[in-house]
């Protein structure tokens, strides 16, 4: 009995999966085409703390997604394609992509060496220049940050968290938990 229980539940699980999260139909909408612009070339940015408090300034009013990852993490490899495609295909709308490499000592050829990897990518490269106050800003922010790579959050245009996770998620997912902020 306790085994059909679980056989129905795990059933029931990958069903409402599939409907609620991987049902890319129902959230089709119009994406105004990528312009596919290509950051290869330009080298990585070093930033402060408070130069990243004013790209979340600059994108006031606008969803902003933020990624934190590191050159040296296993799962950050996994997860850079998903981060990669959302940036390319989100290009011409309002979504404002923040991907920081937040390495200690890192320098602007090795992020570049490293990008240069993956062939194109579609955003900035920039990289944490010291940590300090970086945390404190994320909790201003009410974002929860466990030190946990690579971390992605979803910022609605009101500032408010739409979604947070350590790790690799689906690329379905994050496409339309930003969808919906975009146009729903």
């Amino acid at each position: 009995m306790l085994f059909l229980v679980i056989v129905v539940g795990a059933f029931v699980g990958m069903i409402s999966w599939q409907y609620f999260v991987e049902n890319v139909a129902k959230m089709d909408v119009k994406i105004p085409e990528s312009k596919n612009i290509t950051f290869n070339s330009q080298l990585p940015i070093s930033m402060t703390t408070a130069q990243v408090a004013n790209e979340f300034e600059k994108a006031d009013g606008k969803p902003i997604l933020l990624y934190v990852y590191t050159t040296w993490c296993k799962v950050c490899v996994k997860s850079f394609p998903v981060i990669n495609e959302i940036a390319r295909e989100f290009q011409n709308t309002d979504l404002q992509v923040i991907s920081l490499a937040i390495d200690r000592n890192l320098e602007a050829e090795a992020l570049q060496a490293y990008l240069d990897k993956y062939g194109e990518f579609y955003f900035e490269p920039r990289f944490l220049a010291f940590k300090e106050g970086f945390i404190e800003f994320l909790q201003k922010k009410n974002i929860r940050y466990d030190n946990r790579i690579p971390f992605t959050v979803l910022i609605s245009k009101d500032g408010e968290v739409l979604t947070k996770y350590s790790g690799v998620k689906n690329k379905n997912y994050l496409r339309n938990k930003i969808i919906k902020e975009l146009y729903l």
